[in-house]
């Protein structure tokens, strides 16, 4: 075994000893990091024992939070928008498997959509302070530095591929992932002071030069709105600061990126001239989701988990399907995330995706109208976590991201400040930060209020 699998091993079995004697949410941290590190992908972990490490970590955390008593001082985690709609795509997959055209695979997306509720779940629990969000907003820029740091060191020639591990391996997927984190590292160097600034203003290079790479024309456009977001939902305090690292941004990507990077981008304007223009991948798009449609129109209810790529072969011409190893043509999955959920679990999926990402929306425009100026740290949280889910969301109408990790993290996370800025801005409410995992943090401050419950706080 090599000394770094050694040091790996050791730190996971701490992590994990102090998530059970200590406190669950080391066992939570350490879950993000095991996304990022997987160590089946990597060289040093090919002699450590083949185990699922990231599903025992979410196993020993689960365990460890059942200890905790109740929280009483925000809404149960099952009355949470996200959670009930992840619940019922759950359900709806599940009833979905009697006609299911791909039976396995359907089988396959139950397990994991049953996995993200308990995530969900844990996240919920145990994130209750603006401080542990901060901390996990932390850890995903860290994972993500982490990639950028193998991007740098890597030999890449064409598209940057291989870097993440499971859902995160392809070019598309990694850059979305890493412009999430450019979103949250750019509103911690606003919010945050000391190492954690420097940490992220450190992480920016590494994690614009991995998007560069990769090369991917959807996570660059959900990258640009993502700024537009961001500049939306930004604090007005720290406005002056915003332009300052926003040009510096500007002019970090525009030395970073190099020739072959600008020719993608620069076929992003086909979109808008006669078809005949469109290259390739993009023509092909637009075929795929003609196809689509008429998918929907024959089966309203849904395919199941990857219909789309079943019946791919029917509805599409042989020159836009998929290219085997051996040469030959296969068959084509989704390319577009709302397409996914409408073609595949039909009306109902489409509608509870709808109502998801109406929910976001809804939620992030109150945090904007209601929150106080006095809360600029979380205003800087909900800003980070509105710009990184409108990648997630922009980048998935070029790719199917669906079954995305990382957007379960955010849901999560918008869902925890919603109810830690509803103690914030109640009269009379419970200390900000108070929570049975860390009563000292419940003495730290008071809620604050001008008399009248804002309407944030009546809707949270």
């Amino acid at each position: 075994m090599s000394l770094t699998g050694l040091a790996f091993l050791i730190a996971f079995v701490a992590v994990m000893a102090l998530a059970l004697f200590r406190h669950p949410l080391f066992g939570l941290y350490g879950y993000v990091a095991l996304f990022y590190l997987h160590p089946p992908s990597r060289w040093w972990g090919e002699m450590l024992p083949d185990i699922r490490w990231s599903l025992l970590a979410a196993a020993i955390t689960l365990v460890a939070s059942l200890r905790l008593p109740a929280d009483r001082t925000r809404p149960p985690w099952i009355s949470t928008a996200p959670a009930r709609i992840l619940i019922a795509y759950t359900i709806w997959l599940a009833i979905q498997s009697a006609w299911a055209l791909d039976r396995e695979q359907h089988v396959e997306a139950i397990i994991l959509f049953g996995k993200y509720v308990v995530l969900y779940y844990l996240i919920y629990r145990l994130i209750d302070t603006e401080d542990r969000v901060r901390n996990f907003l932390i850890v995903h820029v860290l994972g993500a530095f982490y990639f950028g740091y193998l991007a740098f060191s890597m030999d890449v020639s064409g598209r940057l591929e291989g870097v993440g591990g499971p859902g995160v391996d392809e070019s598309n997927a990694l850059a979305m992932q890493m412009a999430t984190a450019v979103a949250v590292a750019a509103m911690l160097l606003l919010a945050e002071k000391g190492w954690r600034r420097w940490l992220c203003l450190a992480a920016m290079p590494f994690l614009l030069n991995a998007i560069v790479l990769a090369g991917s024309r959807g996570a660059f456009l959900a990258l640009i709105v993502c700024g537009i977001v961001l500049w939306r939902l930004k604090p007005d305090a720290y406005r002056r600061w915003f332009y300052w690292y926003a040009a510096l941004g500007v002019v970090l990507l525009a030395v970073l990126a190099h020739e072959p990077f600008w020719e993608r981008v620069q076929t992003i304007r086909t979109a808008v001239d006669a078809r005949e223009q469109l290259d390739t991948s993009a023509l092909s798009r637009l075929e795929l989701f003609d196809a689509q449609w008429r998918m929907f129109k024959a089966h309203p209810l849904g395919t199941g988990h990857r219909g789309t790529e079943v019946l791919s072969v029917y509805y599409l011409e042989e020159k836009y399907l998929s290219v085997n190893a051996d040469g030959t043509r296969g068959a084509r999955s989704s390319h577009n995330t709302f397409m996914t959920a409408l073609v595949e679990q039909g009306v109902p999926g489409a509608v509870l995706f709808l109502a998801l990402w109406l929910w976001v929306y809804r939620t992030l425009a109150r945090a904007k109208r209601d929150t106080v100026s006095s809360l600029t740290r979380l205003a800087s949280y909900f800003a980070a976590l509105g710009g990184a889910l409108t990648v997630v969301f922009v980048a998935g109408w070029f790719v199917d991201y669906l079954k995305a990790e990382v957007q379960v993290w955010l849901f999560a996370l918008v869902a925890c400040l919603a109810a830690i800025t509803r103690l914030r801005v109640t009269p009379g409410g419970a200390p900000q930060g108070q929570s049975s995992g860390n009563p000292a943090a419940a003495s730290r401050s008071r809620s604050a209020g001008n008399g009248k419950p804002s309407s944030y706080a009546r809707r949270a």
